[in-house]
């Protein structure tokens, strides 16, 4: 086995029963050859690829990510804190090293009036600066903490469901479909979309024809929806009722804690993963 890193898929063509798939590393181009291809390549890059999205014209309401890591963050831990604030919504996570993860998405337009509120700051920042100013809870905890390396920034977030592709080419994680970052199961959706897959090819004991590709591929997607595209469907009603209605979300949680359990079911996070039938 030959192992191609770092190295770039540019292109990616049918021929025969192989898919053809033209890479450049270090080396120089070349071209690979295989029966199968999975496409996991995620869903905020652009790029030439089939399996990956075009980029669209500009939206107020597309969502812009943002992550940075600090030292000295007040976290209890074990806990994973959502953070609510106008125009988007953020988290906090226990990270290596004894550092806390703040991750939060920030709708465009959002981006826009915090930046020209706050002239001259970094994007990161105005959009930290404004979600401390909203939520308490985010404000306490990373009272005297340092940032520990740069902004990091990707987008625009388009969650939903893509297509899966067509014979010998298969999507798993963002790039076959993705929920709200709002509900926090992106690794997760990324693991279980690829083990789903496995476990579908590995149904069959022999290397498929392009019919049974075919088949392999209808039967994926089929299993894909069942378990994924509810959560899918859970994370927008959850995220535009934060975005909508969010002192109304805010005091049905607050009157009706089992909510949380009920929105946290929908969302996958007690889901098993279901297993294919061999022959």
């Amino acid at each position: 086995m030959r192992v191609l890193q770092p190295c770039a898929a540019v292109a990616l063509r049918r021929a025969g029963r192989w898919q053809a798939v033209a890479a450049k590393d270090d080396d120089g181009p070349c071209e690979l050859h295989a029966p199968i291809v999975v496409a996991a390549h995620g869903s905020w890059e652009r790029g030439p690829l089939p399996t990956q999205s075009p980029r669209p014209e500009r939206s107020p309401g597309d969502l812009l990510g943002f992550k940075a890591r600090f030292r000295g963050a007040r976290l209890a831990s074990g806990l994973m804190p959502l953070v609510l604030f106008p125009g988007g919504y953020g988290g906090l996570v226990e990270s290596d090293g004894g550092r806390v993860s703040f991750s939060c998405c920030v709708r465009r337009d959002a981006l826009a009036r915090v930046r020209a509120a706050r002239a001259g700051a970094p994007a990161g920042e105005a959009v930290l600066a404004h979600a401390c100013a909203c939520a308490r809870a985010l404000r306490e905890a990373l009272a005297g903490a340092r940032r520990d390396g740069p902004w990091l920034a990707a987008g625009p977030i388009r969650p939903g469901i893509r297509a899966r592709g067509g014979a010998g080419l298969f999507r798993v994680g963002n790039a076959a479909g993705e929920a709200h970052p709002l509900v926090a199961e992106g690794i997760g959706m990324a693991i279980q979309s690829g083990w789903l897959l496995a476990e579908t090819l590995c149904a069959h004991r022999r290397l498929p024809d392009e019919a049974e590709l075919d088949a392999i591929g209808r039967e994926y997607d089929r299993r894909w929806r069942a378990h994924f595209a509810p959560r899918v469907r859970a994370s927008h009603a959850f995220a535009w009722a934060t975005g909508h209605a969010l002192h109304a979300a805010a005091a049905a949680v607050s009157g009706a804690p089992a909510i949380l359990a009920w929105g946290a079911r929908w969302s996958g996070k007690a889901a098993p993963m279901p297993q294919a039938q061999r022959p």
